[in-house]
């Protein structure tokens, strides 16, 4: 085993029922200004996520229920718009994009994170003042994708189809100009307090808008706030799978050798927001951009920003969790609280030893 992994345990994943890699794939490519076929995912992906990474651009985010090109922007409000030159396929290997800047200009060089949900294929789902969800699930992997319309100016709920109380969940409107809210199973309190992923925010206690009620195994609730009559919703919902998926939370010490995080893999992907913050970005940092540790070259998801390169604010994936060696109070504040999402890479054929 390398050198640049750290063993703090065995580093054993789960069963190995379930290949990390096709499901979750981190891809990067440079643009060639034209049309371009992308592979090499290893699976038809459901949901991408595409950054420009040499130049500041925004993020572009698609998925196979809403249909290819239809995109939202995560680091901002906007609303869902159709793009012909954006992503305008997708394919049992990988996806299709067009000439426009954001996701194919010539010589640029781009990332795109993929998650495999159930190839394009929905089910009905079923919700209180909600009308025509849909839902489409990945159970082993933890991961649905439902769309939903708003049908009354009152609380709601609507199905997610994990069929477990999920992790974390990302809510956005396609219908109208809004942020992207997210719920964390570690914000401090589970029913009422939100981020927002388009936004360095602290955690935020909005009245109502979980319509003060917790996820369950099969609904999440959204108050009258925030579900408006007639506009369009799309929903992303996480549980954690063992080996492959982790959801948590860790306190920084302010120190160089930060706090050692378990999550009983090798980390493809890893985002982090600290939550008692409001000058806190959320970063990005993955396996395919940097791969060797230190994991340095960041992305931030609220933010247009080209990627960045910073010794403060480095992480070491290890062979069974991850590691903050930065200082930047953005990931690593003597106590201060963090939330993180991480997706597994497949396990090393060689035996770990210690």
């Amino acid at each position: 085993m390398g050198l640049n992994k750290r063993l703090i345990g065995a580093g054993a994943t789960a069963s190995g029922a379930l290949t990390p890699s096709e499901n979750f794939k981190v891809i990067t490519y440079t643009g060639n200004g034209g049309t371009q076929s992308i592979t090499g995912v290893g699976f038809a992906p459901d949901f991408v996520w595409i950054k420009r990474r040499n130049l500041s651009r925004d993020h572009a985010a698609f998925d196979t229920t809403r249909g290819a090109g239809n995109y939202l922007t995560p680091n901002t409000t906007g609303q869902q718009y159709f793009h012909s030159t954006l992503l305008n396929a997708f394919g049992t290997d990988g996806f299709t994009v067009g000439s426009a800047a954001t996701v194919n200009a010539n010589g640029d060089t781009y990332v795109a994170w993929c998650w495999k949900a159930n190839g394009g294929t929905t089910a009905s789902g079923s919700g209180t003042n909600t009308t025509s969800v849909t839902n489409q699930v990945n159970s082993d992997a933890g991961f649905s994708i439902t769309t939903f319309t708003g049908s009354a100016s009152a609380a709601g709920n609507f199905t997610h189809g994990l069929g477990e109380v999920p992790d974390m969940y990302i809510v956005k409107t396609t219908s109208f100009s809004d942020s992207w809210f997210v719920w964390h199973k570690d914000l401090t309190n589970t029913t009422g307090y939100a981020l927002r992923l388009n936004t360095n925010a602290a955690e935020q206690n909005l009245t109502g808008f979980w319509n003060d009620t917790a996820p369950t195994s099969t609904l999440i609730s959204l108050g009258n706030g925030v579900l408006v009559n007639n506009a369009t919703y799309v929903a992303y919902a996480f549980k954690s799978i063992d080996g492959f998926s982790k959801f948590g939370s860790y306190t920084g010490n302010g120190s160089a050798n930060g706090p050692i995080v378990e999550t009983g893999f090798e980390p493809a992907f890893l985002m982090v927001k600290r939550t008692d913050s409001g000058s806190s970005v959320w970063t990005i940092y993955d396996n395919k951009r940097n791969t060797t540790n230190p994991r340095d070259k960041l992305l931030h998801p609220n933010l247009s920003n080209a990627e960045a390169t910073a010794s403060s604010y480095q992480f070491n994936f290890l062979s069974n969790g991850f590691q903050p060696n930065g200082t930047s109070t953005d990931i690593n504040a003597s106590g201060g609280t963090y939330i993180y999402m991480a997706f597994a890479a497949d396990p090393d054929t060689e035996a770990p030893t210690l």
